[in-house]
């Protein structure tokens, strides 16, 4: 079930990047030149990939996943505290199990084996916590006597992984090649105060829920940011779409590495280069609960989206028109359900 047009060598891991020399203080320009190319080499085949030396502490992690399993501990009334409107704006609070379907946010067009994914209902349960300059896509916190420190921890996470963040964003914008004045315009275009910070919790499935085909932890999708980071831990699940073989690889937890993969928003600026990433999260231990911690980095909602110059007239094609990110949202959200 091959991917159409793919052309490339069927992998079976998704690759590693070592981004150091963006992270460290010393910022060797002829060693960030290297780790661009070797991120411009292993990350537009599949638009994902494994990253280490990114500079977000073990001991800020594992106070992360502390606090994610503390928050989704709760009763299940206090939680609803913060509940997340029907609506998709705001995008903002705690869903519950089974409330959103991933498979039906991705607009489909880099697999033909997407049947019955659309059908997919997510067995997880969620929180969003988004920047609180954010005035559309405003926070709805739990009160402070429900969950104390809760709403001061994750502000100071939010902010900390955006500093990760725009090194990655350096390191890609280095492996197209970008002009200057490109690259401060894709720069501009992410102020980190449209990004969005999701703590996930998969539930223990039980053993006959299995025998549905339509059972997941997250149906295949990709995602419509520029790119977004992921921490999981030990339990495992999530998986990467190879494009030459249309089969779906691993994202093995490693210590140290933080899974990277390419949105729909960076797929565009790129001209297609790197490609957005179809993935999902299937059930590998169903007697295990699973956390992990997305965070999805779009461009600022009204900036405008656009392949940029240079790319084109390297590909002698221009392949998609201009849009904002709240154009994109808004379209897609008009052609799917992704709530009941």
């Amino acid at each position: 079930m091959a991917v159409h047009g793919a052309k490339a060598k069927a992998i079976h891991e998704v690759p590693i990047v070592d981004i150091s020399p963006f992270t460290s203080s010393d910022g060797d320009f002829e060693l960030q030149k290297g780790t661009a190319q070797d991120l411009a080499e292993k990350g537009h085949i599949n638009g994902c990939i494994g990253i280490t030396g990114h500079g977000v502490s073990p001991e800020l992690l594992a106070e992360a996943f502390a606090v994610a399993k503390k928050l989704f501990d709760l009763p299940y009334k206090e939680k609803m505290k913060a509940p997340h409107p029907d609506g998709p704006t705001p995008h903002r609070g705690y869903s519950g199990t089974g409330r959103e379907r991933a498979a039906a946010k991705t607009e489909a067009e880099t697999w033909d084996g997407l049947d019955g994914e659309e059908k997919i209902t997510d067995y997880k349960e969620s929180y969003e916590i988004g920047s609180e300059e954010n005035k559309i896509q405003y926070n709805i916190w739990l009160p402070e006597e429900v969950f104390p420190g809760f709403r001061e921890f994750t502000t100071k996470f939010y902010w900390e992984l955006n500093k990760t963040a725009m090194f990655i964003l350096d390191a890609l914008i280095l492996s197209l090649e970008f002009t200057e004045d490109e690259a401060n315009n894709v720069r501009a275009l992410h102020s980190g105060h449209d990004n969005q910070l999701r703590l996930l919790h998969y539930p223990p499935i039980e053993s006959g829920r299995l025998e549905d085909q339509y059972a997941s932890r997250l149906g295949a999708h990709t995602d419509w940011s520029a790119f977004t980071l992921l921490f999981q831990d030990t339990h495992g699940g999530l998986q990467f779409l190879d494009r030459a073989s249309g089969e779906f690889i691993d994202a093995v937890p490693k210590e140290g590495v933080l899974y990277m993969n390419i949105g729909d928003m960076f797929q565009r600026i790129s001209n297609g280069y790197y490609p957005s990433a179809l993935h999902r999260v299937v059930v590998k231990d169903s007697g295990a609960a699973r956390y992990s911690i997305p965070y999805f980095v779009p461009p600022d909602s009204h900036g405008i989206i656009e392949p940029q110059p240079s790319r084109v007239a390297k590909d002698g094609k221009q392949m998609y028109e201009p849009v904002t990110f709240a154009e994109y949202s808004e379209q897609m959200f008009r052609t799917i359900n992704v709530y009941d």
